[in-house]
């Protein structure tokens, strides 16, 4: 069995609310992989939208582009990718 650990994506700001962080999260990860992207790739999409949707009140004020997405990757910090564990 394998364990993913993916860290959060740094917060532009605090968290304004919470509703819906965990149905971004796990809906924008199954999309990236049903568009065809690796498991730490599509963990990182679901980071992404998670912090977005956290900043605006709501499950779905926040949810981001695939487009906005990508370029949140591009920006990342180095250390924001999901990491297998022993």
């Amino acid at each position: 069995m394998n364990f993913w650990f993916q860290p959060p994506y740094p917060d532009p700001k605090p968290p304004f609310e919470r509703t819906g962080a965990g149905d971004a999260f796990s809906s924008t990860t199954v999309a990236a992989l049903a568009l065809g992207n690796d498991l730490p790739t599509a963990l990182s999409w679901g980071a992404i939208n998670s912090m977005s949707v956290v900043q605006q009140i709501g499950a779905q004020k926040g949810l981001l582009t695939r487009p906005q997405i990508e370029k949140y990757l591009e920006d990342a910090p180095p250390d924001f990718r999901a990491k297998q564990l022993k």
